[in-house]
């Protein structure tokens, strides 16, 4: 990874805050020069039309880059001093000229956004104690299973290749025995890391169009929501109905429901069906919480809509059930 890749991964360029930046129209895009080190040297950092940046430092004495710079065998002091300046030139660009993205491709945040909107599901990270957000999962609301995993990787780790470029690749869910039927496809792999027959990787590279990933997404969304039978639906549906049932600026508890619909050891079943509630039509999910009044984890806009609705909220974070229990 280049150091403008390394710095530029997860932000994009606001074309506004460009000029003001120092950035001027050129043959590969937008192109800033930027003397340092007391006009010893000079570094021209390009934007190119796809917005990839790359960048070249020169060394005016000879007229030529300084190559040093790219080679970290090279760690003497003198070239610690200009790759530390140039990275504070590309550090300040990126301050300046720039927004943060969750993800590292367009597309991987396309999809995001989108599921979202049809899940009201945000990543999380739960590698991030390693100090990485190279890999975030999405998951139900009720089981917290994961329905997909999007991970920033070298390309030849998924196609089994000696290619180190590094794109988003997102493992889902398939039925168990179809593996064989991905093969071939364009940018589908068996899963990296996961087990081959049941998951599958996706390069986000724009390569595989966004309706044919989302598709593949409902699929993997619909198998890892747990099992609901058919004998179920009316049980399904007398859940879903205790819900519709709550007024705005009260909450329920999952037990409080299962013992509404006579099923009072079932608290977890109600969880499984408020993560699947979309598939049946609108209902007021964000309304349901647990015993001690908490939230959904990684749902923070649960909270947001119960606060819109006059619900408090304790300092611990949990629903106020003495105050705001719906009784029925």
């Amino acid at each position: 990874m280049t150091i403008e890749e390394k710095i530029f991964k997860r932000l994009r360029f606001d074309p506004e805050r460009m000029g003001p930046c120092g950035f001027i129209e050129s043959a590969d895009g937008m192109t800033l020069v930027r003397s340092f080190l007391d006009g010893d040297f000079r570094a021209e950092i390009t934007v190119g039309i796809d917005g990839d940046v790359t960048g070249k430092v020169i060394d005016e004495e000879s007229g030529e880059e300084f190559d040093q710079l790219r080679n970290q065998n090279y760690t003497g002091s003198f070239v610690n001093t200009v790759r530390d300046a140039y990275e504070k030139i590309l550090l300040g660009i990126s301050h300046e000229c720039c927004s943060e993205v969750t993800f590292a491709s367009d597309q991987s945040n396309r999809l995001a956004a989108w599921i979202l909107s049809e899940y009201g599901v945000n990543p999380d990270f739960p590698w991030d104690d390693k100090n990485s957000k190279d890999a975030g999962v999405f998951r139900h609301h009720g089981s917290r299973r994961w329905f997909a995993l999007l991970m920033n990787i070298r390309r030849g780790q998924v196609e089994k290749t000696n290619s180190t470029e590094l794109v988003d690749v997102m493992n889902l869910k398939i039925e168990d025995g179809s593996a064989a039927s991905f093969r071939g496809m364009k940018n589908i792999y068996p899963a990296w890391h996961m087990n081959h027959r049941t998951w599958i990787s996706v390069i986000l590279d724009d390569a595989l169009p966004d309706e044919k990933v989302k598709a593949l997404i409902k699929r993997s969304f619909e198998l890892t929501a747990g099992k609901v039978s058919v004998m179920d639906e009316e049980l399904v549906r007398k859940v879903l109905d205790v819900a519709l049932s709550i007024p705005p600026g009260k909450v329920a508890s999952y037990g409080q429901i299962a013992r509404i619909v006579g099923r009072e050891k079932n608290s977890r079943m109600v969880g499984r069906i408020m993560s699947m509630a979309d598939r049946y039509g609108e209902y007021p999910c964000h309304r349901v919480v647990n015993s001690a009044g908490r939230t959904v984890p990684g749902w923070p806009e649960q909270r947001e809509l119960l606060e819109s609705e006059g619900v408090g909220f304790k300092k611990n974070g949990c629903v106020d059930m003495d105050k705001y229990r719906w009784e029925k």
